[in-house]
C-alpha cells in the first residue's frame, strides 16, 4: 500500500508500507558469564548491581551455579542453584533468584530454566531440590506446582539485603513459602 506523505507543503514523499518476517531466534541456556552482569540489570536496575556482583563471586567460587537464558547474546532469564541450601533446609540445594524478563514470560523459558537446574542438581546426586515463592507471586507458584513442586512447612518472613547504587544497605523482607521437589 502506498501512502503519500505531506510533511511540509513543499515536500511530498511516497511511503511503501511493507511486512516482513524476522528470522527465527532461539533461546540458549548457558552458565552465567561476567559480561552478563550489567545486562542482568533489566531486573532492578543499577540498584541491584551489588547483588549481581555478589552472585557472580559465589558462582565463580562454586557455592552457587547460575544458569541464564540467552536471547541473541542477552540474558533474558536466570536461576541460581545454591548448593548449600538455605536455613530452612541446608542439606538440599535451593533454586533462587528465578526471573524471566516480562516480555519473554509465558513462552516456557521459566519451565526450561528450572528443568535444566533440576537436571544439574540430579547429576550431582541430590534426590531433592527446593525453592521459595512469595505468597503474592501466584503466577510463579502455579508454574512451580505444574513442575511438581510441593509446598512444605508454613509461610515465613524471608529477609535479605543488598547495597544500592548510592551505597545504602537495603533490607528486603517478604512472606514466602518453601516448595520442594523429589528428583
Amino acid at each position: 500500500m502506498n501512502t503519500t506523505l505531506s510533511i511540509c507543503p513543499h515536500i511530498s514523499a511516497t511511503f511503501d508500507e511493507s511486512t516482513f518476517a524476522l528470522p527465527r531466534h532461539e533461546i540458549r541456556l548457558r552458565l552465567l558469564q561476567e559480561s552478563d552482569l550489567l545486562s542482568l540489570e533489566w531486573h532492578g536496575g543499577a540498584d541491584l548491581r551489588s547483588f549481581y556482583q555478589d552472585q557472580w563471586k559465589k558462582h565463580r567460587g562454586e557455592s552457587v551455579l547460575v544458569v541464564v537464558a540467552d536471547f541473541n547474546g542477552f540474558p533474558v532469564a536466570q536461576a541460581a542453584i545454591h548448593w548449600l541450601g538455605k536455613p530452612t533446609h541446608p542439606h538440599i540445594p535451593d533454586i533462587q533468584s528465578v526471573r524471566v524478563m516480562d516480555i519473554f514470560q509465558g513462552q516456557g523459558i521459566g519451565s526450561r530454566l528450572l528443568t535444566q537446574c533440576e537436571k544439574v542438581v540430579r547429576a550431582e546426586n541430590h534426590p531433592q531440590v527446593s525453592l521459595a515463592v512469595a505468597l503474592e507471586n501466584v503466577g510463579a507458584r502455579r508454574l512451580y506446582e505444574r513442575l511438581n513442586y510441593q509446598i512444605t512447612g508454613t509461610p515465613y518472613d524471608d529477609k535479605w539485603s543488598y547495597v544500592d547504587s548510592k551505597g545504602h544497605t537495603v533490607e528486603v523482607s517478604e512472606l514466602v513459602t518453601d516448595m520442594m521437589k523429589d528428583l
